[in-house]
């Protein structure tokens, strides 16, 4: 084989492990994404489950609860509207924009959003939720114009703007308390010139989901839902990491301009080698580069849809895929030089063998070089390049000494990620061994009966690696522990 032959092997084999290293390169993104999108979701989930615990801790002693048993809810209202509106904040990555800093407990206002004044109102009742605002304003008649707006129960928010949207278009529907409250809210609009869907908003929970006596679940009930959230997050964080039509179109694409290409430069590197100068290139000239260039671009479509198939849905690495897909061009087209008639059975056979050995080659160089040169893409090229011009040099120029000596080289590496895999799965079956071993002692020592359970639990400690004379590994050791003469 000439060196001309010998350099365009070396370029294309190198351009086809770059796809490849491309290609795979694009999943490698994705699923630091991932990663990166999960290690930010636990935070959230983490300063979502925080900002609930507050709230635990505060109903968790009615006793520092402002108010009589009957009124204490009003306070449980304010932490729960600033607890759980941060935690759903939190949980989607927001920033949280409720507090109680810089805020009296008996100040005007209850607590801030964004800044902003907050006053609570849950009583027993939209009229009497209605009738403490207008109070509250009469005592502090700045506190809308300073920026305050008020937070009521979520039902009775839907059922009062309920009045006074009907009041507005269907008067004649409103039943006669209904009457009197629109006209309290249209007096009250008129008197301080504001909108009450303006100044007045809905809290995240309703007037019975503050009372003492259920307040527990509803904390229950909405970290349930901060974790339902939380889920939808992750969820659709793995969504979006999965390979997708598009993304494998541009890989095609990229793959089939890429080899087409270099099919062209190649081809009319050969003619120049050949002694025809570029601008003495007959139509026949061009029609070779073209056919050539087409033919290229065929094969990098199905080589970049085959590799991105391969690395994102089986367990593959794109430098071996890659050789798959040569080896199957090359074999395919002995297989139809033997059909035809122009070469014999052996001819083939060794041929065959010649390609395989080849991307065998190129495959192997391409993993050495990721590993050595961990830059991706570039430590594949770098790799496949020096691979294939080491391969190339001794089939043209090497001694057969220098041969065997590549030869027994490339062998030994071989060797090598075999055993690496061999130890791999060994670790990975040991580690699951103990894993299981450790999770069934862990049942014993919660779930079984009692006796079981001490000696699961004993298992359990000398198995993480305390000391077994530290352990108390009996009831009668256990009583001469703690029973004092």
């Amino acid at each position: 084989m000439d060196d001309t032959m010998g350099k365009s092997n070396v370029i294309k084999s190198t351009q086809e492990q770059g796809v490849a290293a491309w290609i795979d390169y694009l999943r490698v993104l994705r699923m630091e994404v991932l990663l990166d999108k999960l290690s930010a979701q636990d935070c959230n989930l983490e300063s979502a489950l925080k900002a609930l615990n507050e709230v635990k801790k505060f109903i968790s002693a009615p006793e520092h609860i402002l108010g009589s048993p009957l009124q204490k809810h009003g306070e449980v209202a304010e932490h729960m509207q600033v607890g759980f509106s941060n935690a759903r904040a939190a949980v989607q990555g927001f920033r949280q924009m409720y507090t109680f800093d810089g805020v009296g407990r008996l100040a005007m206002e209850d607590y801030l959003r964004d800044g902003r004044m907050i006053q609570s109102k849950f009583c027993n009742g939209i009229q009497g939720t209605f009738s403490a605002i207008r109070h509250h304003l009469s005592d502090y008649p700045m506190f809308i114009a300073d920026g305050g707006t008020y937070d009521i129960p979520r039902d009775q928010y839907a059922q009062l703007i309920d009045i006074y949207e009907r009041g507005e278009t269907a008067r004649s529907s409103l039943m006669r308390t209904e009457e009197t409250l629109y006209k309290a809210m249209k007096t009250w609009e008129e008197d301080n010139s504001i909108r009450i869907k303006e100044v007045v908003k809905p809290a995240v929970v309703g007037y019975d989901d503050v009372q003492l006596a259920v307040a527990d679940q509803t904390v229950v009930h909405e970290e349930g839902y901060i974790r339902d959230v939380d889920d939808s997050i992750r969820q659709a964080a793995h969504t979006a990491a999965k390979p997708t039509l598009a993304e494998g179109a541009k890989a095609t694409a990229v793959a089939a301009a890429l080899e087409g290409g270099i099919a062209f430069a190649v081809k009319v590197l050969e003619k120049r080698k050949a002694g025809t100068k570029i601008q003495d290139f007959t139509w026949e000239d061009w029609k070779d580069a073209g056919f050539d260039t087409l033919a290229g671009a065929g094969k990098g479509a199905v080589r970049g849809v085959t590799i991105y198939a391969m690395t994102n849905y089986m367990p593959v690495p794109s430098p071996l895929a890659s050789a798959m897909v040569t080896a199957t061009f090359g074999v395919v087209a002995q297989a139809r030089k033997l059909q035809n008639g122009t070469i014999s059975e052996e001819d083939f056979i060794d041929n065959c063998e010649v390609i395989c050995l080849e991307v065998a080659v190129s495959a192997l160089s391409s993993m050495l070089g990721e590993v050595l040169i961990p830059i991706p893409v570039l430590g594949t090229i770098i790799g496949n390049a020096t691979g294939m011009f080491m391969y190339e040099i001794s089939k043209s120029y090497l001694s057969a000494t220098e041969k065997k000596l590549i030869s027994e080289y490339r062998q030994e590496c071989e060797k090598q990620i075999q055993q690496l895999e061999v130890e791999y799965q060994t670790l990975v079956a040991q580690i699951d061994k103990e894993v299981f071993l450790f999770n069934s002692l862990l049942e014993l020592a919660f779930d079984g009966p009692e006796n079981q359970r001490l000696e699961a639990s004993v298992a359990v400690a000398i198995s993480a690696g305390v000391q077994k004379e530290k352990l108390l590994k009996n009831r009668a050791e256990r009583d001469a522990f703690f029973v004092v003469d």
